[in-house]
């Protein structure tokens, strides 16, 4: 019997969830649904991304291979200050609208992992962690086998597992500060220089706990991914939001909206956001239930949970150095500019040729 719901389980975890009428039927992401865009999303500058970090001296990347491997890197000088002020900025904005900050754990146990993530993530994102004294049971599974976290939406959403929500403590909103973690074996050859993807990287993630009656959910999708509108459009980074196919969205989301970043200098659209409202799906698997407690004979009830991007915080550099590259180095938003330091308040000047 317990093979039998064993199987069963298995098999539905990989059911996604049910679509809103919204998304776009296709597994052809070139049919992604432009809803808006914002600034000039046409200009073309000299240089990218990968030049720019260079020409500031804000990365080591041969330093950084050989101390971890590919897509290794050390972040050096005025990208560890302009990092740290997009933490900051990114913080402060979302604590102002009611967001509660947490530094969530970076491992999390495999009972867990497996409730939170889809099995296509522990083979191509996920990176597995095994403590040196593990005893090992028969079926070569391993006692204390933890996950590293790819975002800090998975310890958030867990947060609450196996609680009952009162309907008055709701909405509950999270902004989730994490160093992430990501094989990125689906990106293979692509990306290999520069910041914009890597294996390891922080992370400012909004995360949502809402009603599941009246649209709540919903209309707390159009207040996150507002916020990260409000978010770049401090930094002066023009970008468009992507509504995105049905083939492309994973199991948990019901529906999901990119901002994609214009990169004027590789002349380019990239992702710095990624929105989804996941509906009961996730709360569901982790029993985070909706009211009180079970009434007699009534239908259990679960919260609607949501997540989205606030900063991705090398993507974001990378935006920056695009969208603000001058002469003589790369322009600081003025949002930024008292969390830097007085050599690199307004601009970071060029220290290095264009490689």
């Amino acid at each position: 019997m317990r093979e039998v719901e064993a199987k069963r389980n298995a098999a539905l975890r990989e059911v996604g969830n049910h679509l809103h009428e919204s998304v776009p039927v296709s597994n052809d992401e070139d049919e992604n649904r432009v809803e808006r865009t914002f600034g000039n999303c046409e200009t073309r500058l000299k240089y990218s991304h990968v030049d720019l970090i260079v020409m500031i001296d804000g990365m080591n990347g041969d330093k950084g291979a050989v101390v971890s491997g590919g897509r290794g890197y050390f972040l050096t000088g005025p990208a560890v200050f302009l990092e740290q002020a997009l933490i900051q900025h990114s913080l402060h904005s979302l604590y102002a609208k009611g967001y509660t900050p947490l530094y969530t754990p970076f491992f999390m146990r495999k009972e867990v992992m497996q409730e939170v993530a889809q099995l296509s993530q522990f083979d191509e994102e996920l990176y597995k962690v095994v403590g040196k004294g593990s005893e090992r049971a028969e079926d070569g599974s391993v006692a204390d086998e933890k996950y590293l976290i790819a975002t800090s939406e998975q310890p958030i959403a867990a947060y609450h597992r196996d609680e009952w929500i009162p309907e008055a403590s709701l909405p509950i909103k999270y902004a989730g500060l994490s160093t992430c973690f990501r094989q990125e074996v689906g990106s293979h050859g692509r990306d290999t220089r520069g910041i914009f993807r890597v294996h390891q990287f922080e992370k400012v993630e909004q995360f949502v706990l809402t009603s599941p009656h009246d649209n709540k959910s919903w209309e707390t999708m159009d207040e996150m991914i507002g916020n990260a509108e409000a978010f770049c459009q401090s930094l002066g980074i023009p970008y468009r939001v992507v509504n995105i196919v049905s083939g492309a969205l994973n199991h948990a989301a019901a529906k999901k909206l990119d901002l994609e970043a214009w990169f004027a200098g590789s002349g380019a659209f990239r992702e710095l956001v990624s929105c989804s409202n996941c509906l009961d799906y996730q709360a569901r698997r982790l029993l985070v239930r909706y009211g009180q407690t079970k009434k007699m004979n009534a239908a259990v009830d679960y919260v609607h949970m949501l997540n989205a991007t606030m900063c991705a915080t090398t993507r974001v550099i990378c935006a920056i150095l695009e969208t603000h590259q001058t002469e003589t180095g790369v322009k600081v938003p003025e949002v930024l500019q008292k969390y830097m330091p007085e050599k690199y308040r307004e601009e970071i000047p060029f220290v290095k040729p264009a490689p």
